[in-house]
């Protein structure tokens, strides 16, 4: 028994010198080799940063000259070698990059010296700071001080961090920063040279230090004349002069310029109680700061802009029409990429759907009459008390308003109409017929003769020829008020001139597209008693010519194929594809090709129309034919100076612009430096730039450059 307890007295002193030689920063009595460690840079850092930890190494109190310590890092219950440290002439530093919290210490190569241990701290939470104003600054001016705030590498949404000052040997809170979507800025007016660190709210975050500096001697200089002259005119520099926050009472500055060789002196500028001004006559726009005697003070730079009054503006853009809706060059290459008629209104109208709803059976087209809607009377309407209809080709018969047969023939034949404010009468060789409304049939219609010859019928003053249907005349406001009654889904759409028939050459989807929304739009036109009508055949409704676009071409040849595409959207009088929203029709618009995407009603007229919003159109800029990607326009500097109101104009500028790309607002700038700036919808604001220039009209409102 006595054995094994002088056996166990033994082991328990041999494993007591074992744990005192090696436990964790205990020191042997009489030891003659001695490390240390310490973190030299931030002690809390954030995950993926670094840091810096720097050793020392002596022996017998001596420095070691050359060797290498190991860092040892604890880990799992056990110290491990993180990283050897070089040690020369007794001290030794490594940058490392914890991947978490870590303590550390410093061990020699036999483990006879080893370290205090010491920590760093990652935090999750993370902040940085920086200066992004100037660096350098003069009594009494100020900078900009940037923060980050981001929690396990997500930024902040909102916070407050605190700007720390140090001052006196410790850190002191001097200004809050708010932090929005992990970022914050604050401007701050030092009163002498700081060094300034950030910290978010509980402290378990602190940024790097960072510095600004406060120049005793400090210069200012600033234009206060023009910052903007014409070739030939000049401006006034102003700069300041002060020394430890004092104005110099008396002394020369130098005016410097940066050229091709540097900066170099300029002019002399005269200090009296602090400040001095000089008139100055720039060749050409140049770049300008001011230094003192010595150069131990020098100024931020400042810039005078030479600019000589052009004598006009070459207007660079792209497009043409309203910009909202379908872009017509844009179905076309579409259905040229392989898309149905579906997916381009789809595409260009989104929410919308195609269907066949039951459709109404015929549709009132005024194509000679005066104005229903609110435009200027004769713009686009025909203010006309007398026109003539001719018909060629067949029969005809002149009908009263209760379909007695008033007057009929063959061959090409004219028929004079005059109207009162309540009669209309039809003159007809030496024979006269009047009614309240007459009616002109001709043969191979659905109203008169409908296997007979296939006559047409031309008016006097309109754009149209009529192959289909029949011409109801009426007194409004005693003018001559003319109607073509014709089938929507067919007849009325075989003479809309809205897209060019020979897209359909390769693939009729683009012209089927179109197709739809003009049927779509004519359902939603209710009927009008102004003209007796429910659209009338121009562009304040569809653009309508009748015989013209369904004949068009060598034997019909395009007006054939237009045909086809039309009917490959109907099913009987009654039935065809329509554009919906909602389960209900709608009044689409569409235009000729954009700058590379449609706009938004809203940013073009009023009304927020949710199928109208804007949408990519890069397949207008990719269309073959489309001779309007890319346009010019001129507007001369008298037209400027009267457009923007100032007494001459050195640039212009599109200054805002829709998400759609076109333009806003235009600012322009005088030689003198002053401003204007005109804005307003997109077509608005294309029509008043358009009537300033040469060609009195722009195509659209994607404007590229103005210059």
């Amino acid at each position: 028994m006595g054995r094994v307890v002088r056996a166990v007295a033994f082991l328990s002193s041999a494993v007591l010198a074992l744990l005192f030689v090696v436990a964790p920063g205990a020191s042997a009595a009489g030891q003659s080799n001695a490390v240390t460690g310490k973190i030299t840079g931030p002690t809390t850092i954030t995950s993926g940063g670094s840091t810096t930890v720097a050793a020392t190494y002596t022996k017998n109190g001596t420095k070691v000259s050359r060797a290498t310590v190991e860092l040892q890092k604890y880990t799992s219950g056990r110290w491990v070698d993180a990283a050897p440290i070089t040690i020369t002439d007794g001290t030794g530093a490594r940058t490392i990059y914890p991947k978490g919290t870590t303590t550390y210490r410093i061990r020699n190569y036999n483990g006879s010296a080893i370290s205090t241990t010491f920590k760093v701290t990652v935090s999750a939470n993370a902040v940085t700071g920086k200066i992004t104003g100037p660096t350098t600054i003069t009594s009494g001016g100020s900078t900009t001080v940037t923060a980050t705030y981001t929690k396990n590498g997500t930024k902040v949404s909102r916070a407050t961090v605190e700007l720390q000052k140090y001052t006196s040997g410790r850190w002191v809170d001097a200004a809050p920063i708010t932090i929005t979507d992990g970022t914050g800025a604050r401007t701050i007016y030092p009163k002498g040279t700081t060094t300034y660190r950030i910290r978010n709210y509980n402290g378990s975050a602190i940024s790097t230090t960072f510095k600004v500096t406060v120049s005793a001697n400090a210069v200012t200089g600033k234009i206060t004349g023009p910052t903007t002259i014409t070739s030939g005119g000049s401006t006034t520099v102003t700069a300041t002069y002060t020394k430890n926050g004092t104005k110099v009472s008396r002394a020369t500055v130098e005016l410097q310029k940066y050229t091709s060789s540097g900066w170099v002196d300029a002019a002399p500028i005269t200090i009296t109680d602090g400040t001095g001004a000089r008139t100055i006559y720039p060749k050409g726009t140049t770049t300008y700061r001011i230094r003192n005697y010595n150069g131990s003070a020098i100024s931020t730079t400042f810039k005078v802009t030479v600019s000589s009054v052009p004598a006009s503006f070459t207007i660079r853009g792209s497009g043409f029409g309203h910009g909202v809706g379908m872009s017509q060059y844009g179905a076309y290459a579409m259905a040229l990429a392989g898309n149905s008629s579906t997916q381009i209104l789809g595409h260009y109208y989104p929410g919308t759907k195609v269907s066949r709803p039951t459709t109404p059976e015929s549709v009132a087209v005024q194509v000679f009459g005066p104005e229903p809607y609110s435009y200027t009377k004769g713009t686009y309407s025909d203010e006309k008390t007398s026109t003539t209809v001719k018909v060629t080709g067949g029969s005809w018969r002149l009908r009263s308003d209760d379909g007695t047969t008033l007057a009929s023939g063959t061959g090409t034949t004219e028929i004079g109409l005059s109207t009162t404010s309540t009669t209309v009468t039809a003159t007809i060789g030496s024979r006269t017929y009047r009614d309240a409304v007459l009616r002109i049939h001709w043969s191979g219609t659905r109203y008169y003769m409908s296997s007979g010859p296939e006559a047409l019928a031309t008016i006097t003053g309109a754009q149209g020829v009529y192959r289909n249907g029949r011409l109801t005349v009426r007194p409004r406001s005693g003018k001559v008020n003319i109607v073509n009654d014709v089938l929507l889904n067919t007849e009325y759409l075989y003479g809309i001139a809205e897209m060019p028939s020979s897209w359909g050459r390769t693939t009729l989807s683009a012209l089927a597209a179109q197709a739809i929304t003009a049927r779509s739009y004519a359902m939603t036109k209710s009927w009008k008693s102004a003209c007796a009508c429910h659209v009338v055949d121009d562009i304040r409704d569809q653009n309508y010519t009748g015989w013209r676009k369904e004949g068009e071409g060598t034997s019909g040849y395009y007006g054939d194929i237009w045909v086809r595409a039309v009917d490959a959207t109907v099913s009987n009088r009654t039935s065809a594809k329509v554009l919906t929203y909602a389960g209900k029709p709608v009044a689409t618009h569409y235009f000729s090709s954009s700058g590379g995407r449609t706009v938004s009603s809203q940013d073009v007229w009023t009304s927020t129309v949710p199928f109208e919003q804007s949408v990519d159109d890069h397949w207008s800029l990719d269309a073959p034919g489309n001779s309007m990607k890319a346009w010019t326009r001129s507007i001369n500097q008298r037209s400027a100076q009267t457009l923007f109101g100032l007494s001459d104009v050195v640039s212009i500028s599109v200054s805002k612009k829709s998400s759609g790309g076109t333009m806003l607002a235009l600012t322009a700038t005088s030689s003198a430096g002053a401003t204007t700036t005109i804005s307003g919808k997109s077509d608005a604001l294309r029509s008043r730039l358009g009537r300033a220039t040469t060609e009195g009209s722009l195509p659209a409102a994607w404007i590229t450059s103005i210059g």
